[in-house]
């Protein structure tokens, strides 16, 4: 939980300063209003903004940063304040740019904002509380349950969301990648990752007794299949199905996405699980883990007599 506390800490602070640093920039270089003018004649509605911006979110950051850092009690409550204040303020601007078809690239920027301020302040208000065990039940039942996961999971992350993200980036009029045989190479790479992710799934519901759900997690420590060559086999597949996608579609922001995916994963929800399955599997998964490494797989499989 303190690896993801000084990460958000970092970050807020990191946010609060890049905020400032942006209105730097509008005022020096007035050439830069037009990338974010929500109207064709008027930079009014942009620089509107500037005293929300100064006192919500500028400010907001900065000081949750020292309240998160300092463990401050009203650290969550901070979080909280500002996760509203960059949501309002994000789909404020993305309402704007649908009706003026301008301003996209202040949607785009802000977008990344708002999901990150959100997960940390979940991640530090839940905690290891978002891991919970499953219950006990048929190895059939657990499967259902997996695999009805994956289709809704994967039809979000992987159809829905690169989909809406390629129309902002025809809005933006970003070019497309573009090469020989690149759907084809794509949907191999895909069809090969996704296998990984598929088996990894299944060996987590028949030995784990659990789902890659967090609140319907293993009971028992899963290191058989995929799991003895790399610690996170679902999390490599799910950013190899992205990245995928992204090559499909030749989109660079797609390809973004999933790298943030990625970014997601180490800094936000691999260290609470991690400290879950310490608290849960004590020794056992320590040894695990410092045998096998989270991201860079093993030549040769993990075996407990390592």
């Amino acid at each position: 939980m303190e690896k993801v506390r000084r990460t958000a800490a970092l970050y807020y602070l990191l946010q609060g300063l890049g905020v400032i640093a942006w209105w730097i920039l509008l005022v020096a270089y007035p050439e830069s209003r037009g990338w974010f003018q929500l109207e064709a004649n008027s930079q009014l509605s942009l620089f509107a903004f500037w005293l929300p911006d100064a006192l919500l979110i500028a400010a907001g950051s900065l000081i949750t940063a020292y309240l998160t850092f300092s463990r401050n009690r009203f650290e969550s409550a901070a979080t909280w304040l500002l996760t509203g204040a960059v949501s309002y303020a994000m789909f404020y601007t993305l309402a704007f740019a649908m009706m003026t078809d301008r301003g996209w690239l202040g949607v785009v920027l802000m977008m990344p904002s708002m999901l990150w301020t959100g997960l940390f302040a979940t991640a530090l208000t839940v905690g290891n509380g978002m891991f919970r065990q499953a219950r006990a039940t048929s190895t059939n039942y657990v499967l259902v349950k997996t695999f009805a996961q994956i289709v809704v999971v994967w039809g979000i992350i992987l159809v829905a969301i690169p989909y809406l993200i390629t129309l902002i980036e025809d809005r933006l009029g970003v070019t497309r990648l573009e090469f020989a045989y690149q759907r084809p190479i794509a949907a191999v790479i895909f069809i090969a990752v996704s296998s990984i992710g598929v088996y990894a799934a299944i060996v987590m519901s028949r030995i784990g007794k659990g789902t890659p759900l967090p609140l319907d997690h293993a009971s028992e420590l899963v290191v058989a299949g995929p799991y003895r060559y790399v610690r996170n086999p679902m999390a490599v597949s799910g950013i190899g199905q992205g990245l995928a996608v992204a090559l499909f579609l030749g989109s660079p922001f797609v390809a973004a996405y999933a790298l943030t995916g990625s970014a997601i994963w180490q800094l936000v929800f691999r260290p609470l699980e991690e400290d879950d399955l310490e608290d849960r599997f004590g020794e056992q998964f320590a040894k695990y883990r410092s045998a096998v490494k989270c991201w860079l797989p093993r030549s040769k499989p993990y075996s407990s007599a390592d």
